[in-house]
């Protein structure tokens, strides 16, 4: 949407400060990517991370490893990931992910606006 999209809130997956690995992944996808990278970026080295680990930790089985998501986890570059199951789904998921809620400034779409973290 480019400027027209500026001021609509919108869902970040990202923490309020980033630790030592998610300064570093960022710097690198910086340099990459030429622009600063959206929270997929990190969302997708992070999901990299965890299924190697689950797959040097329990091999290729994928019965093994659909057994495996509770004992699963990595240090991700927003934090410690781990998977529970929320309940009423049947899915293991990473539940305590840090979110915002940001939205593009319309003076300048180019910087978001961070109205609320948790």
């Amino acid at each position: 949407l480019g400027a027209d999209g500026a001021g609509v809130p919108f869902l970040r997956y990202l923490p309020e400060h980033p630790g030592p690995l998610g300064v570093r992944v960022g710097a690198a996808l910086r340099e990459r990517l030429a622009e600063e990278p959206s929270f997929v970026a990190f969302e997708g080295y992070d999901t990299v991370t965890v299924l190697a680990g689950a797959l040097r930790a329990h091999g290729t089985d994928r019965a093994a490893i659909a057994a495996s998501w509770g004992r699963t986890g990595a240090e991700g570059t927003r934090g410690p990931v781990r998977f529970s199951r929320t309940p009423g789904t049947g899915v293991w998921q990473w539940a305590w992910a840090p979110v915002q809620v940001a939205d593009r400034d319309p003076a300048d779409p180019a910087r978001f606006r961070v109205l609320r973290a948790g």
